[in-house]
């Protein structure tokens, strides 16, 4: 009985070891080019395309070659240039899409009413924080954003917007004197006015630029 158990075993143990061994041989002709006899060499992406191609020699190899980018840079400036001198008219009667552009220089369109300004220039505040609040007063009556600045307290953006606005005031009332004023806003703005450059010292010689920014304010009021 006992010689019988051992020879099944034996057979079991043969032919479990020859299942692992024809597999680890397929493992190694699929992943190893080194170690297996009949490796087959794996392909590059281009290699690919070129057997494809090969079999499909009807299709056009598409070749990625191009002009280099300073030839293009000249191409798209004379082009432009040649665009910009159509005027308007005759490119849409040449039927040629032309975008209008603006060069800078702009001017504001023609108000008639009535005007006081006010301009504050290189404060010592961020252009950003004072737009934050411009633009949450802009579309209040006067008098009430007036309000509202007062009550943000010892605020040094508020307070030097409500100081412009309180200027705009007193412009428009020596302009016009005893007339009678309905003030509006026509204007917010606060713009990037520079910054102020400062050197902080740090060890081993090594020296940070510290900018403070700068902006000019103004106020336009129509009265």
């Amino acid at each position: 009985m006992l010689i019988k158990l051992f020879l099944i075993f034996l057979i079991l143990f043969y032919k479990n070891s020859f299942c692992f061994l024809s597999l680890s041989h397929n493992c190694l002709y699929t992943y190893s080019r080194s170690l297996s006899v009949n490796a087959v060499p794996r392909l590059t992406i281009s290699q690919k395309m070129e057997k494809i191609h090969n079999i499909n020699s009807e299709l056009p190899i598409r070749k990625y070659e191009g002009d280099s980018p300073e030839v293009r840079m000249m191409e798209n400036t004379l082009k432009q240039k040649r665009q910009s001198y159509l005027d308007h008219l005759k490119a849409q009667e040449m039927g040629i899409k032309v975008r209008k552009r603006h060069r800078g220089g702009r001017m504001d369109k023609l108000f008639l009413g009535r005007t006081a300004s006010a301009t504050v220039k290189y404060l010592l505040l961020s252009p950003i924080k004072l737009t934050k609040i411009l633009r949450q007063i802009k579309k209040m009556p006067v008098l009430l954003a007036l309000g509202d600045l007062a009550q943000r307290g010892a605020n040094r953006y508020a307070l030097a917007i409500y100081k412009a606005i309180k200027s705009a005031l007193f412009n428009a009332k020596r302009l016009y004197k005893d007339e009678i004023l309905k003030p509006k806003f026509r204007e917010l703005s606060a713009t990037n006015g520079g910054f102020i450059k400062k050197p902080l010292f740090r060890a081993r010689g090594r020296c940070d630029i510290i900018r403070k920014p700068k902006a000019h304010l103004r106020v336009v009021l129509s009265v």
